[in-house]
């Protein structure tokens, strides 16, 4: 019985022993994986640092303000829209001219120059783009020059546009420049056409955003210094000059048209523009509805392009995907009691498909599956794989 015991007594202490062993061992390999990892960020960013550049930013969205300011005026002569959606895409650049209507607190219209000047560009823009504006930001118009690190621009435009400066008339021509010195006369004159005028000072943002997008982005996030402007994180001056000329970002005048009233122009907000291409790409954008697009007829493009139709309506569009089959030969639409109106709108903007009861759908879903009727694109295959 002794010896039993003793057999049972090494046996055990053998046991611990290799639990010991192989918990030592586990904790090697654990370690051996946290050291190498550590090697591998640690030459990711020494890597970073010598070829001038930074770590790719965390994805996130906002929407911001840029004012630009030109000396002798009393506020801000212009002003520039940031939109970055929160899941990367390409940003969105808009030129905010000083005649644009805005919406003040009781709904009456408020010149863009005039909020700027009170401080009120937020809360009138804000609500002409039904988001908040995330943070509202003031340089002078010279730090275009600044940020694209040369003395001239060089603009692209559909016809030549005069303006008027101290030396006399500026007759510029596509493809010609602009010499960042006479960027604040640029901004700053009243100009006889508004419209050319206005395209011009777009054209000007977009080869400033272009030459920018030339330099290292440590390079460019130092430039922009600092501002004391309230801003959410992700949305300061430097995170925002970042990504407008991060080269992939879309620069346009403000989706509006333009009406002459009692002598006074006026460019005037075109709402169903704004939803497509700010409103929705805002990080505050939260829709009651969401719409699936389903490509049931195979043609390549099919669901995008209704996607795109779309984009005006106040409602989530996630990507499209494929329908079950490709044999759909009408446009249909699903949609519960709830969504019908919805549906209709949907119906009235392709211009065709039959609406359906769909009562397998979650609450506040509609389901667009694209039809043979619809041929927006010629085609292929099909959306996605």
């Amino acid at each position: 019985m002794p010896a039993s015991r003793g057999y049972r007594s090494d046996r055990l202490r053998r046991r611990r022993r290799s639990r010991v062993e192989r918990s030592q061992a586990w904790l090697l390999y654990v370690l051996a994986g946290a050291v190498a990892f550590a090697a591998v960020l640690g030459a990711w960013y020494v890597a970073g640092r010598l070829t001038g550049e930074e770590p790719a930013p965390e994805r996130s969205g906002f929407l911001a303000a840029v004012q630009l300011t030109v000396p002798g005026e009393d506020g801000p002569v212009a002003a520039l829209l940031a939109v970055q959606d929160p899941e990367g895409g390409d940003p969105g650049v808009y030129l905010i001219p000083p005649d644009l209507l805005l919406e003040g607190p009781n709904g009456e219209y408020v010149f863009a120059a005039d909020a700027m000047a009170a401080g009120d560009l937020a809360a009138d823009l804000g609500r002409v783009v039904d988001a908040p504006i995330d943070a509202v930001h003031t340089v002078p118009v010279s730090d275009l020059g600044e940020w694209a690190g040369t003395t001239e621009l060089q603009v692209d435009l559909e016809k030549p546009v005069s303006v008027d400066l101290q030396s006399g008339v500026l007759v510029v021509k596509d493809g010609g420049t602009v010499s960042v010195a006479d960027l604040p006369a640029v901004f700053s004159s009243p100009g006889a056409n508004r419209r050319e005028l206005t395209a011009l000072q777009t054209a000007v943002v977009d080869a400033a955003l272009e030459a920018a997008a030339l330099r290292p982005v440590a390079e460019r996030r130092r430039l922009t210094g600092s501002s004391a402007s309230p801003s959410v994180e992700g949305a300061t001056l430097a995170d925002v000059v970042a990504r407008m000329t991060s080269a992939t970002a879309v620069v346009e005048t403000f989706p509006a048209g333009t009406r002459v009233a009692e002598g006074q122009f006026a460019f005037v907000p075109k709402p169903a523009e704004i939803q497509a291409n700010i409103t929705r790409r805002s990080p505050a954008y939260d829709a009651a509805v969401t719409v699936q697009v389903l490509n049931g007829s195979g043609r390549v493009g099919a669901g995008e392009a209704v996607v795109e139709k779309l984009a005006s309506l106040d409602v989530d569009l996630p990507a499209p995907l494929n329908a079950d089959s490709f044999s759909y030969a009408q446009t249909q639409i699903l949609a519960g009691a709830e969504t019908l109106p919805v549906a209709r709108d949907i119906r009235a903007i392709l211009g065709r498909g039959v609406v359906l009861d769909g009562p397998d759908l979650p609450d506040g879903m509609v389901q667009v599956i694209v039809g043979h009727d619809f041929k927006a694109q010629e085609s292929g295959t099909k959306d996605q794989p």
